[in-house]
């Protein structure tokens, strides 16, 4: 087998979030096996094959002096950004080959602390920045977020002032109102990640809802009369939906024979009408929180990850299950109540529920690599979960570039291609 330039780097992935709380951009950590031999041309090549124009950016992240320098050094790539450490801009030598790299036309984006950002922004006319926040600069914000922006005192009125800058990216929103001011108030670009925990120890006492953004994609879509698989791949973006539908199919009250064990025999057994109606009945107790979206479609991606570990050629019965598995991997979290219960109220392959129940079925090693490359501060990791796993390098971070590739919101998508639009 010949070697790939693929099989010397490790990739973990992490969306990127706007004011609709959809993708705006991919952030991909790059981790390097071997910084000194890496052959740069052909890994960006590999990064850019078959991108779409359509695709959310890439922002390229590394910790590596030597792979920085080697990226920097390159041809800019189609719809990527190179974020630079402040260490970098503040070495005079470096900051040379950061001015040149800017003037051949890399999109470049200044990474560190916010509070050390402004002698930059003053000093290179336009420059982005992917900006962490301190517990210092989330305490301000947020005081500036919940007091209107003012705070009085016996005979004076003076205004808190947010530290938030328009138009950068953000990391380190460990709040849902921390994470609505950045993007609400104060314009950001984006959240690098989402506050998941807490939002899901919000709603520690009760099951999260079925989205209500999903259920209305999924009528307007049996509108168009898009194709059974079209309808499954919006359905795919709420695992609380795909499990109240599957055991809604098979209660006693529909009166089925056998079981349906799959997404796309339960969309074939109701048809287009009882589909509609059955979303209409549920629409009133669904959710319309969109702060949930992000962390929904952080679970779709690594679903959709699992699957795309999968030969292109296999059995569609194969990938329904790996997409599953996937889709139902995190189900307790948001249902509030034990995994094995859930599963069992479900007539689903034992591999599915030993895979998720027992770690030990045959879905494990794609469960493995998909949690792996979806957390960026242990990509080091990467390639030993990998090797584990038995899967390559090469073919793991294929996979991530097909899924970043893909990663919007389906729906548009669905709608044109049902009507014939362009």
């Amino acid at each position: 087998m010949l070697h790939s330039p693929l099989d010397d780097i490790a990739f973990a992935y992490e969306p990127v979030w706007d004011r609709t709380r959809r993708i705006c951009a991919s952030r991909l950590t790059i981790h390097a096996l071997r910084p000194r031999s890496i052959d740069i041309v052909p890994m960006l090549a590999a990064l850019i094959e078959g991108w779409p124009p359509d695709a959310p950016p890439l922002l390229l992240s590394t910790d590596e002096p030597r792979l920085l320098l080697s990226l920097l050094k390159q041809a800019p790539v189609r719809n990527t950004w190179l974020e630079v450490p402040e260490s970098v801009w503040a070495k005079p030598e470096a900051l040379e080959m950061v001015m040149a790299a800017r003037r051949f036309g890399h999109q470049l984006l200044w990474r560190g602390e916010l509070a050390r950002f402004e002698p930059y922004a003053k000093k290179f006319k336009g420059l982005r920045a992917v900006l962490e926040l301190t517990v210092d600069d989330a305490v301000l914000a947020l005081q500036a977020a919940g007091q209107g922006g003012e705070f009085s005192t016996p005979g004076h009125v003076a205004r808190i002032e947010s530290p938030i800058l328009a138009g950068h990216l953000y990391v380190g929103v460990s709040s849902r109102a921390l994470a609505d001011h950045c993007l609400d108030k104060q314009k950001a670009w984006g959240v690098v990640g989402w506050p998941d925990d807490e939002l899901l120890s919000a709603n520690r006492f009760k099951a999260i809802a079925m989205d209500q953004r999903v259920m209305v994609q999924i009528m307007q879509a049996v509108d168009a009369e898009v194709p059974i698989q079209q309808l499954g791949a919006l359905l795919v973006q709420d695992p609380v939906m795909v499990y109240r539908l599957l055991r809604m199919v098979n209660s006693a009250a529909f009166g089925l024979a056998h079981e349906v064990e799959s997404i796309r025999h339960a969309l074939m057994m109701l048809g287009y009408d009882k589909l509609k109606s059955w979303l209409q009945t549920a629409y009133p107790s669904a959710s319309a929180d969109k702060s949930l979206h992000p962390l929904r479609h952080a679970l779709h991606m690594r679903a959709r990850m699992m699957r795309g570990l999968l030969d292109p050629n296999s059995d569609e019965e194969l990938k329904g299950e790996i997409h599953l598995t996937g889709t139902f991997a995190h189900l307790d979290q948001l249902m509030k109540e034990p995994l094995a219960e859930l599963l069992h109220q479900l007539p689903i392959p034992g591999r599915i529920f030993s895979t998720l129940v027992r770690h030990d079925g045959p879905y494990v090693a794609y469960l493995d690599v998909a949690n792996a490359v979806a957390s960026p501060h242990r990509v080091d990791q990467v390639p030993a979960v990998c090797e584990r796993s038995g899967f390559g390098l090469d073919e793991v971070n294929r996979a991530v570039i097909h899924l970043l590739a893909t990663a919007r919101d389906p729906a548009d998508k669905t709608f044109v291609a049902a009507r014939g639009l362009k």
